[in-house]
């Protein structure tokens, strides 16, 4: 197959045609940083007075790594950008009630949260949390690893019911940009510790 700029007319090449090579090349690379994106799926649903959740993003990590990254509840401030401050409270065998405080941020709109709550724990491969305190009507979630060659498929399903306040600030937008920032924040902590 011959290369693109090969297949150029010569005077495309004269007149600025470095110009477009570097568009097209650029746009080339903006695809390939898009495919390597870790979100697979992420719908969000508006149901009654809950926001609903399903996605699914792929770590280029085992699972053992991903589970690893993903109950390091103690230091998630150091690599998900809206969690300033992450500590567990309470540990026993078979869950963890973990604190945190942070600003979910989309455009102009900001939210500072702080929630306590219970996760249980089924390793290596699942995780459901639910939220004992905080500034939320109710937010639950379930988090399921798979294999997926030598990575690993997350698997995420969350139901949020907001506050009055939060209600004011919040939409499905805000709601996918602050997962999508999420995962794509944990799934490159992730590859961080694989490399």
């Amino acid at each position: 197959m011959m290369p693109l700029w090969q297949s150029l007319p010569r005077s495309v090449l004269r007149h600025g045609g470095s110009r477009l090579l570097f568009t097209l090349f650029a746009l080339a690379g903006t695809a390939a940083l898009a495919a390597e994106s870790p979100i697979r799926k992420l719908d969000v649903a508006f149901e009654g007075d809950a926001y609903i959740v399903n996605a699914v993003f792929v770590a280029p990590a085992p699972q053992s790594v991903a589970w690893d990254v993903l109950t390091d509840f103690d230091k998630l401030q150091g690599w998900v950008p809206n969690v300033a401050e992450s500590k567990v409270v309470k540990r026993d065998d078979a869950s963890v009630t973990v604190e945190q405080r942070g600003v979910a941020k989309y455009g102009a709109a900001t939210f500072p949260y702080v929630t306590e709550r219970k996760i249980e724990l089924k390793p290596p491969a699942n995780l459901k949390t639910a939220q004992i305190k905080g500034n939320m009507r109710r937010v639950e979630s379930t988090i399921m690893l798979e294999p997926e060659g030598k990575g690993t498929l997350i698997i995420y399903h969350l139901e949020i019911v907001p506050s009055v306040l939060a209600s004011a600030v919040m939409s499905k937008k805000f709601v996918e940009h602050e997962v999508g920032e999420l995962f794509t924040a944990i799934v490159g902590e992730m590859t961080r510790r694989v490399q």
